[in-house]
């Protein structure tokens, strides 16, 4: 994942959904079911797309915008 300070809007959404796909997975794991991997998919899913320049700053204007 990116770090929070460089994303834009939807990056920051983006890692908040991670996280908690990641608390959900962990709650099904615990409970037995293996329906959890496809939590934890998606949340890698999430995480690795905060890579994409979409989802992060572009300009300065960008980032005095949401200041």
């Amino acid at each position: 994942m990116m770090p929070w300070s460089k994303l834009n809007i939807k990056g920051k959404i983006l890692i908040v959904c991670c996280c908690l796909n990641m608390w959900l997975a962990v709650v099904i794991a615990l409970s037995g079911d293996w329906s959890c991997i496809i939590s934890v998919v998606v949340a890698a899913t999430c995480g690795i797309c905060t890579f994409k320049k979409r989802y992060q700053h572009q300009d300065a204007d960008d980032i005095n915008k949401f200041k």
